[in-house]
Order: C-alpha cells, then structure tokens, then sequence
C-alpha cells in the first residue's frame, strides 16, 4: 500500500473489516473515552499499523473537535469567514460586508481567524457562530445561499479531525462536498481521512514521536502553532492516562 496515495485508507479493502468501535469499551465516562469508544477500534488498529501511540491521535481528535458526540449527517464543523473571503467574498466585497466579518477586515480587531460573525439580513445583530454546532451551520447555509454548496464546503472544516473542505482532493475526495457527505455517513471516514491526511502532509513522523510543535505547525498553521501545540500537549497527558488506566 502506497502511504501517500490520496484515499489510500479508506479504499483499502482490509480496513472495511476493521471495527470501528473497540471491542472493549472504556467504562470513563468523559467526553475523551465516549469518544475511544466510538472509534478507538479503527483509531488504534491504523495506530499500530503506522507505529504511532493511540493517545497521540485521540489528543488530536479532542482538541480539533472538543470530543463533540458524532451526529450523522451533519459532522463537527467550523465554517472558516475569512477563507471564504479569499474564495468567493474578494469578488463580492458588498455582498460579503452584509453577511460576514472577521477580524483585521473593515477595521475589526484580532487576527483573521478570530472575531467571526454573521448575520442574514443587515436588520439583525451580528452573531458569533464559533462554539455553537447549530449556529455554525446556520452560518454554513447562508454562504451555501450566496455562493453555492461546494464553495461554502470548500471553506469549512469537517468532523472530529477538522480537515479543511479544500483539503478534500487531498485525501481522494473528488469535492469538498462529497468529503462532508462521507464525514457525515460515519467516523470511519473521519478516521481513514485523519491519517490520509497526516501522510499526506507528512506529520506522520511529527505525531509519532510526539513532536507537538512540528505537528501543528502543518496542521493548524504557522499562526497558531504555539497555541494548538500547547493544547495538544495537555489533551496527550489526558489520553495516556485514560488509556494507561485499561492496560
């Protein structure tokens, strides 16, 4: 099998008989052990298969989700406004300017992934939309309305590894949309594409040997590096723990 090749793990046949689920469940009842037991089985087989510690992808999962409960057909999402200002909102700047903000745009403080705001109409307040599953997706359909499914997808994270809609073709997604169909089927698709991903991006070594600094910087970018290392960290401590604790 060819690591690198987009898709590879969710095509390999192999996988399919793969459980998602452990066969034995942690008795935790915290967010990060819901989460081992919904996909801990797959989670940890492609673990052992690529020589990386099952705590140091479930810290990942819980730090780009927060561990949210996977809901089928709406996967864990973050609807990004400044990227969708790069590819649609900079040849709509009006348009835009009704509906959207973000910071350092039209003289609002902080950085362009902070400060995100909608609002349908310009007779409504603004809203913030990050922390709030519902409301993202409200924000979600409105880009969806103004610019189409595929361009609001393409500027959207999807499910419990986060992984940018523009970022589909990466792990053999022919568009962004059909990635967010998939994600929403089932976490197995979530999982395979997390380490398609990683392959892709080579940060399979970085998350290996548990180089938090490393991994983020390709993962969540040079901007707030620091700031996911740091939370990954912690999130690591966590795992080994309610993990250690089963062995």
């Amino acid at each position: 099998m060819n690591p690198l090749a987009a898709g590879t793990l969710r095509t390999d046949p192999a996988l399919a008989r793969v459980r998602l689920a452990p066969r034995k469940p942690l008795p935790d009842a915290t967010a990060m052990a819901i989460t081992w037991n919904r996909i801990g089985g797959l989670l940890g087989r492609l673990c052992a298969r690529l020589g990386i510690a099952p705590a140091a992808a479930l810290a990942v999962w819980k730090v780009e989700c927060g561990s949210l409960a996977f809901v089928r057909g709406r996967p864990v999402l973050r609807f990004e406004a400044h990227v969708f200002f790069n590819r649609w909102g900079k040849d709509h700047e009006a348009l835009f300017d009704q509906h959207f903000q973000f910071g350092g745009r039209n003289s609002i403080d902080g950085a362009r992934w902070e400060q995100h705001r909608f609002r349908r109409n310009e007779k409504d307040e603004w809203r913030r939309f990050h922390g709030d599953q519902s409301t993202e997706y409200q924000a979600l359909g409105l880009a969806e309305r103004l610019a189409g499914r595929e361009t609001a997808s393409l500027c959207a994270s999807f499910g419990g590894p986060q992984i940018m809609g523009f970022n589909h073709d990466v792990i053999g997604y022919d568009t962004a949309h059909a990635m967010r169909q998939a994600f929403g089927r089932s976490e197995r698709w979530q999982v395979c594409g997390f380490f398609d991903f990683c392959a892709a991006k080579n940060v399979t070594e970085a998350l290996k040997i548990q180089d938090w600094a490393a991994f983020a910087t390709t993962y969540n970018g040079h901007g707030n590096a620091a700031a996911y290392a740091s939370k990954i960290a912690e999130a690591h401590t966590e795992a080994c723990l309610l993990l250690e604790r089963d062995t």
